[in-house]
């Protein structure tokens, strides 16, 4: 009978350090859990913030080339820029309107 008791305090032993490993686990996942929530709410107003600033530039996306190939000629030729440069000067207009989307990138580098 005493091994019997010995082999069962032996199980218990076991089956209370599973639990506690469970519990512990269990720990681990609830804050994996919160992470991943707060990581999600993050992405949501990261999201929220990119398609705020694609509403801003809509309407500017919905004018056609010519109409933006003009803006950039008279920001360009009443602003009297240099077209490029390098070094400490600032960089020219047509070079921050192409820095503005693709778009606008081809108008300012295709337009003379």
């Amino acid at each position: 009978m005493a091994p019997t008791n010995a082999n069962l305090k032996d199980v218990d032993a076991q089956i209370s350090d599973m639990m506690a490993h469970i519990q512990a686990l269990k720990a681990q996942v609830e804050q994996a859990e919160t992470k991943l929530q707060r990581l999600r709410d993050e992405e949501a107003a990261i999201l929220e913030t990119f398609a705020d600033h694609r509403r801003i530039f809509s309407p500017f996306r919905n004018l056609p080339e010519d109409v933006l190939r003009e803006i950039c000629l008279q920001a360009c030729v009443e602003g009297d820029m240099p077209t490029l440069s390098y070094g400490r000067r600032s960089p020219g207009l047509p070079y921050i309107l192409a820095q503005i989307c693709s778009e606008m990138r081809h108008i300012a580098l295709t337009t003379p």
